[in-house]
């Protein structure tokens, strides 16, 4: 199968996941992460799961899975230790169009959770497609030593340069040059080696800015 990649906005809006173990830990983790309003459903939780229920990070239905849990739900992640559950609650998400990632049998999903390295607002995604989950963990640590805490560092002072130049230069040909001309400097290995300071100066000489960010 081969599968379309794209990144989902959850902020604010409605995940439930099914099943309070491990798995359901993890997923609901990933889910809060990206400002998703998280409701889980099952008999028992983790004691992690049970302490943000407590503190109401997460909505908590105390019960086993039924259709009418699906009512308006965005995205659901069926993660149970019952395939047959998983089974049943994916294709009634399949019915009514809502986005469903299973544990097991993953076949039943209509999207897959990449292996990820985040810096930042740095995100990359890795995938196999189902076909070897560990290669996608060998090539996400292989990147994660790659792209270090240094990408992050760099993309937020960045993000701060590219706005006053797409304030202060009006023209698009001028503006891609000058991003071009950061993103391919040295700035990053100065970031690398520490050297802050340096990093935000050559960027903004390279950017043609006053000094100040």
């Amino acid at each position: 199968m081969r599968f379309y990649p794209a990144y989902l906005d959850l902020r604010d809006q409605p995940c439930l996941v099914i099943g309070g173990g491990p798995v359901a830990e993890r997923k609901a983790l990933s889910l809060l992460e990206a400002g998703a309003d998280v409701t889980i459903v099952s008999p028992v939780l983790t004691p992690k799961l049970q302490q943000l229920s407590e503190s109401g990070k997460i909505t908590h239905s105390r019960k086993s899975f039924s259709e009418q849990d699906l009512a308006g739900e965005y995205l659901v992640i069926a993660a149970t230790d019952s395939p047959e559950i998983n089974t049943k609650a994916a294709r009634i998400c399949r019915k009514r169009r809502a986005l469903v990632n299973v544990a097991v049998p993953p076949e039943e999903s209509t999207f897959i959770v990449p292996s990820v390295v985040e810096r930042g607002d740095l995100l990359i995604a890795i995938s196999t497609g189902g076909a070897s989950p560990m290669l996608s963990n060998k090539i996400r640590r292989e990147l994660e030593a790659k792209y270090g805490p240094e990408y992050d560092r760099f993309l937020a002072k960045f993000a701060a340069i590219r706005k006053r130049v797409l304030a202060e230069v009006a023209d698009e040909q001028e503006r891609r040059k000058i991003f071009q001309a950061v993103i391919e400097s040295d700035i990053i290995e100065l970031f690398r080696q520490g050297k802050e300071y340096e990093a935000e100066m050559r960027m903004l000489e390279l950017a043609g800015l006053p000094r100040r960010i």
